[in-house]
């Protein structure tokens, strides 16, 4: 029992490195997109060549992240932590430092393999170091991610305002001591574990492909609402508002902020409201939520944008849950497939909505955004309860676990 209480005492400040360093690679994420008007005012780079800028980076993320998820199921991957959080760094530092376009390309492209190095790994052992309640916990590593990438346009004009496009060397300050964070928490605990003869507790069963393509597809549909929302609201404000990019801005920080708080809210919902719940009801929400956009001023949009925020990323925690879960001896590979498939689905879905804004405006994106959410809850409804889902875990809305 002891030895239990001991290696318990370990995991809490493990898995808030972790969170932390999850934080640190999403912000080096967005501090990339925060720094495209800096390229486009400082180097007179064309549109085109920042698409490509944009697409390099976040290409290398999805096509890398199922093959470190691989790596890390292999054996101990580990080392994938500290390396992803370096590399993402040094990208972009160099991204500020560089003049030649070729080579500010492999920076993004450093920065964005850094930031897919990190997440498969992060999940997979912000998974075994949770406690009973798991649901919960992996909220606590997500919220990192979010509060991170809330963070670094913020970060990005606090660095580059003083010291020009030479500041993002500043930033990468951040995700070389979260690296070291990290590094040090993972050891202790793996210390700590050995040190009492105990190992972590690992999912037992076989994969389930089919409810987990099932939820792979409900992901990437979510994803696309949350960037949907996240392009096309601030759109939405500029021009039919005549709100200045400033307070579209504004309004873009506070739906960043309450996602993050929903993502923490929806992993401690799951754990006592039952987890379909969770899937369901605030996709439920956010229909009526969204299609009340195009008739509200700037004011009247805040609270709704709040509501928002919150439902649309309550289910984040609980995917990352079930996508372990559906393949209990592939947890990296899972999370790795899950989160770059749903990132390169997601640009196509906003590609879509941006042909549809050309021809019919931003009150026509915003209505069908609204929409998606119906897809989610479809794709919800289907999925089953997980084999491997730990004894006690609460599926439905009952009084009591179901066993």
């Amino acid at each position: 029992m002891e030895s239990r209480l001991a290696v318990r005492s370990a995991s809490r400040p493990t898995l808030l490195a972790l969170s932390l360093g999850h934080g640190c690679a999403d912000l080096c994420a967005s501090a990339l997109l925060a720094l495209v008007p800096f390229l486009v005012v400082e180097r007179h780079y064309s549109y085109s060549a920042i698409g490509v800028f944009a697409l390099a980076s976040s290409a290398a993320g999805a096509l890398l992240q199922p093959l470190a998820g691989a790596h890390g199921d292999r054996g101990e991957g580990r080392w994938l932590l500290p390396s992803g959080l370096v590399l993402a760094g040094l990208g972009i530092a160099a991204v500020g430092t560089t003049t030649s376009y070729p080579l500010t390309l492999v920076a993004a492209v450093v920065c964005g393999v850094g930031v897919a190095a990190y997440h498969p790994e992060g999940a997979r052992w912000a998974r075994r170091v949770s406690g009973s309640s798991v649901t919960a916990d992996m909220g606590v590593f997500s919220v990192g991610g979010g509060v991170g990438y809330a963070l670094g346009p913020l970060l990005v004009a606090a660095a580059l305002a003083p010291l020009g496009m030479r500041g993002t060397v500043v930033i990468a300050i951040v995700p070389f001591a979260a690296a070291a964070t990290v590094f040090v928490a993972v050891r202790r605990f793996r210390e700590r574990a050995r040190e009492h003869e105990l190992r972590p507790t690992l999912l037992q069963g076989e994969s389930e492909w089919a409810p987990f393509a099932c939820l792979v597809a409900m992901f990437c549909v979510a994803g696309g609402v949350v960037i949907g929302l996240f392009t096309f609201v601030p759109l939405l404000l500029v021009e039919t508002r005549n709100a200045s990019p400033g307070a579209s801005n504004v309004v873009s920080s506070i739906l960043l902020a309450a996602g993050a708080a929903g993502t923490l809210l929806g992993g401690i919902a799951a754990q006592h409201l039952g987890r379909r719940v969770v899937l369901v009801v605030p996709q439920l929400v956010l229909v009526p939520a969204i299609a009340l956009l195009p008739s509200l001023g700037y004011a009247a949009m805040i609270p709704v944008v709040v509501l928002i925020g919150v439902a649309m990323n309550a289910n984040l925690a609980l995917a990352l849950v079930l996508a372990q879960e559906y393949m209990p001896a592939r947890m990296g590979l899972a999370t790795g497939l899950m989160i770059g498939l749903s990132s390169g689905a997601s640009g196509l879905i906003v590609a879509g909505l941006g042909l549809l804004g050309d021809a019919f405006g931003p009150a026509t994106v915003v209505y069908t955004i609204a929409a998606l959410p119906l897809v989610v809850v479809g794709l919800a409804a289907a999925l089953p309860r997980p084999a491997a889902a730990p004894p006690g875990t609460l599926w439905n809305l009952r009084l009591e676990a179901e066993r």
